[in-house]
Formats: structure tokens, C-alpha cells, sequence
């Protein structure tokens, strides 16, 4: 009752808007029910059997081209997204440390509706070469290593300026986001400078927030984090690369007196190439390698580990990133423990080998990825060897906004989980839909 309520209010609104003031309403939805089963999933010292059924979907509207009177020449859009995220008749196994971290980055998370995105995006704003948008919104920064709202939205203020300097592009935002159980901020700016080959982005932003918070051992009265980037894009034809290198510098001040600093740094190059062979049709192969560092010691002054804290990670409430199983970013895998990194006390910092490859199969779309991990540092100076991961995609389009997904994904723990040595494996079913 109370999702229908919140969707017709919704409708009301937004229809008598669009038909007062705007030329174009814009819905949208996607929805994703899903069944998975994990065997021998790592959980500290022990590996346990987990399986649970979750249902995601979002409905959205988004009014374009509303007529802004009193500034000549400019318009704005209106967008509004509602979501819901629950578990259905899953058992409170989904509640463990794996899937954790996902669910408290939600409003709700038992079938409730709430608004993930509430924005206002203007066209011409002040100028012909500026558009803002306010509210809170869409935005992943270069790879969505350092920053990406997980389909989340960030609340705050985005001005994208199409012509700063002949063919250079920029955009300065400001966000205040949700950190768990605090707000903090986000101010940044990003330059984009097209080549004749590719496109060149560079970026910085820091992450001041001056909330208590316990991190590398100690009690912190206050922590910055400042992030400066520079990424590389090229398509040409049959072939794609993408590469990012990330500084992350800054200073966190703690209780009991004096600073640390922080000195880490992460990298990652991916590229893709498409060829047609034979009889199996368009076949695209991928591959990718990417590292960032880690502490050697226990941190006296300086910490080294690269650890953002609003990078990619997400996908509802699973982990979205290499590997079915581990969704491993550049720098934390799936809770296999509970550090911040999720890896074995020590242990911090990832390296990152992905080869992978699609293909058509009859009227199925395959997907086969194998993924190395391996950590940067271990304190104990015991074995870097985190495991590897072979996963297999089944993809069944029904037609264009229908597909069956079926998702098989085995995972060898190696030196770190020691003495694990069961393979966790992954079995999934789902189906997607979306107009």
C-alpha cells in the first residue's frame, strides 16, 4: 500500500507538470529478480553455505525540456527515481558480514520505496556553455574507482562547463554524502582535453570529514583524503583501452595526538578488442590489469593503503566488480573478514589479472572471465597469494527488454585464507526486465 501510494503521488505530480509546462515525459524502469546459492563462502576461519532470493527494481520520470521564462534561452529537466531493494522470503543469512556493508548504504532494504535520484538539471544556466544540475543525482568519476554513486545518487551540485579553453571541457561539483553513520563532503573538479587519438581527463578532489572514526588502528578526531587522477580513453574501430592513475594523499588527525599521513596510489589499464571469426560469429576479447599499494607494517605515521571510500563497490546489495564471487574493486574484495579491505588481517592492497571473452552461441550470449588476485603487502610476511576466480555468463535475450541470466563462478583460495582450501562456488539465476 505504501509503494502504491508513493508511486501515485508521484504520477500525479509529474503528469500535471509535464502537461503544464514541459514537451516530454520520459519513464523508465529495470527490474531484476534474482536466486543465487554460495557453497563454502569464506567467513573469517570458516566456510559456510549461503542462498538467498532478492528482488531490485526501479520506476523513473523524467520531464524534459521545461520552458525557464525568466532566463532567456534556457530550460531545465526534473528527474525523479524510485527504488526498492529487499530480499523477499530470503533467510537472515543475507544479513551476514558479506552482504552487510551493501544493505546499510540503504534507506530501505526490505521492499519499502524510497527515492534513490531527485534532481534538477539546467540547461544555459548563466551562461550558454553551463549546465547544472542540483539535487541528488547520477555521477561516476573516470572508471568509478575513486568515485561512483552505485546507483544511489549523490546529493549536492554539478556545473558541467562544455567550452572552458578552446576544446577543453570541465565540471566542479560539490557533494555531501552518507558515510554509514556520518555525513562528509566531496569537492572536486574534472578537465577533459580531446587528442587526436583519445580523450585525456584529469581530476582532483578531496574528501574532508571531520567526524570521529577509527581507521589503521587508531581513534581519528578528523580525516582528509585528496585524490588526483589522470585517465586515458581510446576507441578506434575494433579496439578500446582505457587507463587511470590515481594519487591518493591527505592527513588524518588522531585522539590521542599527532597526524598520519596518507601516500597511497592505485592504477588500472583495461582493453577490449571485437573481431568476427567464422562460424561463432563476433567474438570480444578483454583484458585487463590493475594494482594500488598497501601497508608493509603496522601504520605508525604514514598509511599507504589505497582506500577510497565511495569507489565502486555495489550492485544492490551485492558486490559489483572483478569476479562474481570476490567483486574485487582495486583495492577490497567481498567480506572475507572484517577489516575495512575485506582480506585477512595484514593483509592490503590488490593486484588484478582479468582475461575474458564473449561470444554468441546459437541464441545465447556467453561470457567466460579469469581473474588472478593477489595483495600488495602482508604484515606477517606470509604469502601475497590471494586465489583465483573462473566465471561463467549464460545470456538469454528474449527480445530487447527481456533476458534470462544464468551465472556460475568458482573461487580458489590460495596462501592468505590458508588453511581454506574448499573452492567457493557461485550458482545464480536471474531475470531482467526493463523499458
Amino acid at each position: 500500500m505504501k509503494l502504491f501510494n508513493t508511486l501515485y503521488i508521484s504520477v500525479l505530480v509529474l503528469t500535471f507538470i509535464s502537461s503544464a509546462h514541459a514537451t516530454k515525459l520520459d519513464l523508465f524502469s529495470n527490474i531484476e529478480l534474482k536466486a543465487a546459492n554460495y557453497s563454502n563462502l569464506i567467513n573469517n576461519s570458516i566456510q559456510q553455505k549461503q542462498s538467498y532470493y532478492s528482488e531490485n527494481a526501479e520506476l523513473g520520470f523524467i520531464i524534459k525540456n521545461i520552458t525557464l521564462e525568466k532566463m532567456q534561452k534556457s530550460s531545465m529537466d526534473i528527474g525523479i527515481v524510485l527504488q526498492t531493494i529487499g530480499t523477499g522470503a530470503s533467510t537472515n543469512t543475507v544479513y551476514g558480514q558479506q552482504f552487510s556493508d551493501a544493505l546499510g548504504r540503504y534507506p530501505e532494504n526490505n521492499g519499502s520505496p524510497f527515492f534513490s535520484r531527485t534532481y534538477i538539471k539546467i540547461y544555459k544556466f548563466l551562461d550558454k556553455d553551463i549546465t547544472a544540475t542540483l539535487g541528488r543525482q547520477e555521477f561516476t568519476l573516470g572508471q568509478g574507482i575513486t568515485l561512483a554513486d552505485d546507483n544511489l545518487g549523490f546529493p549536492g551540485i554539478r556545473l558541467e562547463f562544455n567550452k572552458l579553453y578552446k576544446s577543453i571541457k570541465g565540471d566542479f561539483f560539490v557533494f555531501r554524502l552518507w558515510d554509514e553513520t556520518r555525513f562528509t563532503k566531496i569537492l572536486g573538479a574534472s578537465f577533459y582535453l580531446p587528442s587526436d587519438e583519445g580523450l585525456w581527463q584529469f581530476y582532483y578532489f578531496k574528501n574532508p570529514d571531520s567526524s570521529p572514526a577509527q581507521e589503521s588502528g587508531f581513534n581519528l578526531n578528523s580525516r582528509t583524503k585528496n585524490y588526483t587522477g589522470i585517465r586515458y580513453f581510446l576507441s578506434r574501430g575494433q579496439l578500446s583501452f582505457d587507463g587511470e592513475f590515481i594519487k591518493q594523499t591527505g592527513k588524518a588527525v588522531k585522539t590521542s595526538g599527532g597526524n598520519i599521513e596518507y601516500n597511497g596510489h592505485a592504477f588500472m589499464m583495461k582493453g577490449s578488442w571485437r573481431q568476427k571469426m567464422g562460424f561463432i560469429g563476433r567474438v570480444k576479447a578483454r583484458l585487463a590489469y590493475g594494482k594500488s599499494s598497501g601497508n608493509s607494517s603496522i601504520v605508525a605515521d604514514t598509511d599507504k593503503m589505497f582506500l577510497p571510500t565511495f569507489g565502486h563497490k555495489y550492485k544492490g546489495f551485492e558486490r559489483d566488480g572483478y569476479g562474481a564471487i570476490m567483486g574485487a574493486s582495486l583495492y577490497d574484495t567481498i567480506k572475507t573478514s572484517n577489516t575495512a579491505n575485506g582480506l585477512p588481517d595484514g593483509v592490503s592492497g590488490l593486484n588484478i589479472i582479468n582475461f575474458g571473452i564473449d561470444f554468441p552461441y546459437k541464441k545465447l550470449l556467453l561470457s567466460i572471465d579469469f581473474m588472478k588476485f593477489r595483495a600488495a603487502q602482508n604484515i606477517s610476511g606470509d604469502s601475497l597469494q590471494i586465489g583465483s576466480e573462473l566465471d561463467l555468463n549464460i545470456v538469454y535475450p528474449m527480445s530487447e527488454n527481456l533476458s534470462l541470466k544464468a551465472v556460475y563462478a568458482a573461487f580458489t583460495p590460495q596462501g592468505v585464507y590458508s588453511p581454506l582450501t574448499e573452492k567457493t562456488k557461485l550458482i545464480s539465476f536471474s531475470i531482467i526486465g526493463k523499458f
